[in-house]
């Protein structure tokens, strides 16, 4: 139950952000740099996840778990008594610690549970993660319009203290096995390296192509992050160990991580955009936000039965065979969207099964992840899985808005994307998921070991 409730936790990092977006422009009206409240969560998250997880090998997995918590409730408590922009973005910055609390979770379920019942549980982590994003999305919009957008942050902030309660009174503490020194400050550098890049993909469609500091930037970065590898695979004592990234069982599923998450992770944008955009287009179903929620809430919930199921799969036969069956899924599923996505009684069932495809095989790669990785490192492991996740979601999310609006048109003062537009996307998330699916196929044919 504890481990439910901080994936509770972590899944309302980024969800109460969204909520309260639009609200947040209305309320900050002469700042353009609001968007940044998002852009900030998705840099430090690209970090921390990392950080988080090899920390907790190293200190424990319940103690960073408790202080990850703590540290995103505060930053939840920041942004909520924000009276400028700067600050809000702060707090946002803050929030985004939570990004570790899905490695460490797996470390400590990893950490207590006998071998066999540990794919199952990873699932379960990963169902409660999707489902109660979309619960959270309801909930946080109630809380938004009855009260204030400050409303939003406060309920995040008694949910991480909730699973904070709950980690302490349930949880048993883990073994400390920090036993060298480790060199913090040059371990750390990749974290700043990953967000130079990122802030270049982000920044991407405001420069364009050609702009220079685009290109530096990523230059930059690149450089550092080979400096960085270098001098952690060198290292006696690394922060973060490269060598284990090296495995090909692990770089095989980070690859097929970075394809899901620049495909099939994009259905949240993609999906509701879809189901809002106005019906006098031609093109999208004009649901209002909060039913666009209850949608976008009844296509997560078939995780609660794909999660598991992949990851008794995974305990039953091996990740690799999980990992296969849901990659196909995304494949079916995305290319079925080109021609169903036009009525909403078609679009329903496929979406659903979008989202069951993900759900699959994401539970698959973060036991894939598990049963490569020695115990002692799973947080790390699962850490930098994450990181590839991040870094290709926003490649991912460019390239579905460039999409978008190679085809477009005008309606009612605003622009909208023609079905044109939407069936490139649908197309190229398809060919994201067979790319996903060969790189599966490559995976070791070996049992897992249990």
């Amino acid at each position: 139950m504890a481990i439910l409730l901080a994936a509770v936790a972590a899944s309302s990092g980024i969800t109460v952000i969204y909520t309260v977006l639009v609200t947040l422009y209305k309320a900050f009206p002469a700042s353009d740099s609001v968007s940044w409240t998002v852009t900030a969560y998705w840099l430090g998250s690209a970090g921390f996840a990392a950080v988080s997880g090899r920390l907790g090998d190293l200190l424990g997995y319940r103690r960073i778990l408790l202080l990850v918590m703590t540290i995103a409730s505060a930053g939840a408590v920041v942004a909520a008594c924000a009276t400028d922009v700067a600050m809000l973005i702060a707090g946002c910055a803050m929030q985004s610690v939570a990004a570790g609390i899905t490695p460490l979770s797996i470390g400590l379920v990893r950490e207590n549970l006998p071998p066999g019942r540990v794919p199952a549980a990873v699932g379960v982590i990963s169902a409660a993660g999707m489902v109660s994003a979309g619960l959270i999305y309801i909930c946080a919009g109630v809380v938004v319009d009855r009260y204030s957008w400050q409303g939003g942050f406060w309920f995040k902030v008694a949910l991480c203290l909730v699973a904070v309660a709950a980690v302490r009174l349930w949880t048993p503490p883990s073994p400390k096995r920090l036993s060298a020194r480790i060199d913090y400050l040059r371990g750390l550098a990749f974290a700043p390296a990953l967000c130079a890049i990122l802030f270049a993909v982000q920044q991407s469609r405001v420069w364009g192509l050609g702009d220079a500091r685009l290109w530096g930037l990523i230059g930059v970065g690149i450089v550092v992050l080979v400096l960085w590898a270098r001098h952690q695979h060198e290292a006696a004592h690394p922060l973060i160990n490269v060598r284990l990234l090296k495995a090909r069982q692990i770089v095989l599923a980070n690859a097929c991580m970075a394809f899901v998450a620049a495909g099939g992770m994009q259905l949240g944008q993609v999906f509701s955009l879809l189901a809002q955009q106005p019906a006098g287009t031609h093109t999208g179903f004009g649901l209002s936000a909060t039913a666009a929620g209850l949608l976008m809430f009844s296509v997560n919930i078939v995780s609660l039965v794909a999660s598991p199921w992949s990851g008794r799969v995974a305990a039953r036969y091996q990740a690799r065979s999980a990992a296969l069956i849901g990659m196909a899924i995304l494949v079916v599923a995305w290319a079925s969207l080109i021609v169903l996505h036009r009525r909403l009684p078609l679009f329903v069932p496929g979406a659903a099964l979008c989202s069951f495809g993900l759900a699959f095989a994401s539970t698959a790669l973060y036991n894939q992840i598990v049963e490569a990785a020695p115990a002692h490192q799973t947080g790390e492991a699962t850490g930098m899985l994450y990181v590839f996740f991040s870094c290709f979601f926003a490649v991912g999310a460019q390239a579905v808005f460039s999409l978008l609006r190679s085809a477009s048109a005008k309606y009612d003062g605003g622009w909208f994307a023609a079905d044109s537009g939407y069936v490139s996307v649908f197309a190229y998330i398809a060919c994201s998921s067979i790319a996903g699916l060969l790189i599966a196929y490559t995976l070791p044919k070996r049992r897992a070991q249990l």
